[in-house]
């Protein structure tokens, strides 16, 4: 009997032991200073700006903006074109064949209606993105790591929806170790934040984005992540290549991240999807849904 009840207590302690190892191991799951916000995107600290004087319209193949200052829109229309260490308005890349990588910068887009950043072709690392209806609309062909979306404005008075990172179609996307939110208030006609991050198949197949060791902030919007599958989308019925893992959903006020919940439209049966490793900010593990 006495060994009977040593081992009954030396399971007792294993099992304690245990339990506070996951209650600190979800403890430490998250720190929101590891990922990207005021102290670690936009421009260096020792970095002084100087008027950016170019063009509006960027022409010339490989053009270098750095440590400027642009009051003006940027159309960005060649290919190789880069900018760095510089505060800007609203980006556009648009024309076919040009291609745009942006670091250690911030973009306000202000008032405009649209996104900040977008449409194609685009590397951004290190970059605050702030106003706009939405921060950034991009595929295919994109890279976003090490940044900041948040801050969008909303139309006065329009029943307009914003967001943080959409896509509309196409693929070839990875969005890595990023901070990504929507966080303007609904208003009463019906506008208001659709997400921090959707992916809808409204004018392309969807195949072929990676979202890596993002947080994803708490939103008033309905749910904080949208993954792709929606038949009632032109082209939502079969997301393919579909990769999320390792992020962190922020549950915010509700505890749930947004208004439904905090993800919905992962296609579990989609050829090449994965879902791995995913938490709320509280350690708990995330399943898709």
């Amino acid at each position: 009997m006495e060994k009977v009840a040593n081992r009954l207590t030396a399971l007792a302690c294993l099992t304690a032991a245990l339990g506070l190892a996951q209650l600190a191991g979800r403890a430490q799951a998250f720190d929101r200073n590891s990922f990207p916000g005021p102290h670690n995107t936009g421009i260096p600290k020792a970095v002084e700006l100087t008027p950016y004087a170019g063009p509006c319209a960027i022409t010339e193949p490989n053009t270098v903006i750095d440590s400027r200052r642009v009051t003006c829109d940027l159309y960005i229309k060649a290919p190789g074109v880069r900018i760095t260490r510089s505060t800007t308005n609203r980006i556009d890349v648009d024309t076919p064949g040009a291609s745009l990588t942006i670091e250690d910068s911030v973009i306000d887009a202000g008032r405009w209606q649209a996104a900040a950043l977008g449409y194609s072709n685009l590397t951004v690392r290190r970059v605050e993105v702030r106003g706009g209806g939405a921060s950034i609309h991009c595929a295919p062909n994109c890279i976003i790591e090490d940044s900041w979306l948040h801050g969008q404005y909303m139309q006065p008075g329009q029943p307009q929806h914003l967001g943080g990172y959409a896509a509309f179609g196409w693929g070839d996307v990875t969005l890595r170790h990023n901070t990504i939110g929507c966080d303007v208030p609904d208003n009463d006609v019906g506008g208001g934040c659709s997400g921090s991050a959707q992916i809808y198949g409204d004018f392309a197949a969807l195949s072929g984005f990676t979202f890596e060791r993002n947080l994803f902030l708490a939103t008033p919007g309905g749910y904080c992540t949208s993954f792709g599958l929606n038949p009632g989308k032109p082209y939502g019925d079969n997301p393919t290549h579909i990769v999320v893992k390792d992020n962190v959903w922020q549950r915010g006020p509700n505890g749930r991240c947004a208004g439904y919940g905090p993800t919905t439209s992962f296609y579990i049966e989609g050829e090449g999807n994965i879902w791995h490793g995913n938490v709320w900010d509280d350690g708990t593990m995330l399943e898709p849904q």
